[in-house]
């Protein structure tokens, strides 16, 4: 507990950097938890770690000892680039901010978010559709750039407000939980402009957090029932209840029953216990550990050579290329049987399990460091190569559809992560500029 808070206050220190956005932070945040939530919760409630294992895993504790050093690994690789990173001051911000319509920015925003909805299942539908998922995630570049704005002119904070949270209503008809997707994006552009800490923003930073655990609670609770309805109680992700009204409608009756006065306690706790494991991340790892090297070998590299090939052949060009599925190989090497593609699910083992597959206890950290290398070189160039520092700035909030790196796989960690560069690469060369001049207002153009 104490190794794992102090890692938790390292990557506070590291990442809190001025005026630079906070979705790296709120990323290793994230991963802090996948690896280490079970501390704190065994600690308030009196268990130990091994009591808390689903599978009774007896090398759960090993498999965090393990899982809190790659956080550290990881965090000191993502740093290194970014060491000597200099944001220009507040005031300098400020006065570029204040060269943008905010009228415009909104209307920019909210018409994006209508095409990312169009775009979406059309790229994913198709055969290297996924090389182009940039495009969608340009959404949360311009969520981002808003929210900065009008933190600074805040002529149409109602109307944003309005209009996000319409969007997280609307994001509860789907099957995943697509609403978290804006909390993590709004908390990393909210935080990124230098702020007085003052006892007003504690408050509701505070509030925020509660309010933001019981929605996840609520959704973790009741949104098997849920899902089963979507899918006609089918055991698949493909949704047959479209009408988007009527399924929050329905969502809200299952929610009304579950936290009714009499189920409220049950049901909360049921959804509390429920959120943990859906956070926590180290049972595969632990399991791993069991296999590996007792009942199966190390592959000595050949998972990150196959996640490196996978990336380096794009299916567009090699359409006969080998389908990973990620349950097939998580049941590989923890030795459970992990529903599959036939069921309509997949269970991925993540990176950091996979580095120790790879490489043993030791050297599994290197891979794992160059991977925060990566991902810091990444954001420093598009960072300093942005149309101007604010896009720049604005580049770093899709960052969460993959940096949290430990539950990811090797392929996705990689192929997502390099999708996401070259798209914002190109994007920031040949469209920006034409973008960035119908945003400004009349007297800067």
């Amino acid at each position: 507990m104490f190794v794992s808070g102090s890692v938790l206050l390292l990557t506070f220190k590291l990442m809190w950097r001025i005026n630079e956005p906070k979705h790296l932070l709120v990323n290793l945040v994230l991963n802090w938890m996948v690896v280490a939530i079970l501390l704190p919760y065994g600690a308030i409630f009196q268990k130990p770690l091994a009591d808390l294992s689903i599978y009774k895993s007896d090398t759960i504790v090993y498999a965090t000892w393990l899982a809190v050093l790659s956080q550290v690994f990881y965090l000191l690789g993502i740093y290194l680039p970014i060491l000597n990173l200099v944001i220009p001051r507040t005031e300098k911000l400020q006065l570029i901010l204040s060269r943008y319509d905010g009228k415009k920015l909104f209307s920019a925003y909210v018409g994006y978010s209508f095409l990312s909805a169009i775009l979406t299942p059309i790229l994913l539908g198709n055969s290297g559709g996924q090389m182009l998922m940039g495009l969608v995630y340009f959404k949360w570049v311009f969520l981002t750039f808003l929210i900065i704005h009008t933190s600074i002119i805040p002529s149409n904070t109602k109307y944003v407000l309005l209009f996000v949270g319409l969007e997280i209503l609307l994001s509860f008809s789907g099957f995943w939980s697509a609403f978290k997707d804006y909390i993590l994006v709004a908390v990393g552009a909210f935080f990124t402009l230098n702020r007085k800490i003052t006892p007003k923003a504690v408050v509701a930073t505070l509030l925020t957090i509660s309010i933001t655990f019981f929605i996840f609670v609520v959704w973790s609770a009741s949104k098997g029932r849920y899902r089963a309805y979507l899918t006609g109680g089918a055991r698949s992700q493909n949704v047959i209840q479209t009408d988007q009204i009527n399924n929050i409608s329905i969502l809200w009756n299952i929610v009304s029953e579950d936290f009714s006065l009499k189920n409220f306690s049950e049901s909360f706790e049921r959804g509390r216990d429920a959120l943990l494991y859906r956070i926590s991340y180290v049972e595969y790892f632990a399991l791993a550990l069991k296999q590996v090297p007792t009942f199966l070998p190390h592959e000595d590299g050949q998972l990150l050579q196959g996640a490196l090939e996978h990336v380096l052949k794009p299916r567009i060009l090699f359409p006969d290329k080998k389908v990973i599925y990620d349950s097939d190989l998580t049941s590989k090497y923890t030795g459970i049987s992990f529903a599959g593609r036939d069921e309509g699910a997949s269970f991925s083992l993540g990176a950091v399990p996979e580095a120790y597959i790879d490489f043993g206890p030791v050297y599994m950290f290197l891979p794992i460091f160059f991977y925060g290398l990566l991902f810091g070189l990444m954001y420093k160039t598009l960072l300093l190569k942005g149309y101007n520092i604010v896009w720049g700035i604005c580049y770093s909030a899709p960052i969460f559809q993959y940096a949290w790196m430990f539950p990811v796989p090797g392929t996705k960690l990689l192929g997502w992560s390099i999708t996401y560069f070259v798209n914002f690469y190109l994007i920031n060369r040949y469209l920006v500029k034409y973008l960035d001049n119908w945003l400004l207002r009349k007297e800067f153009k």
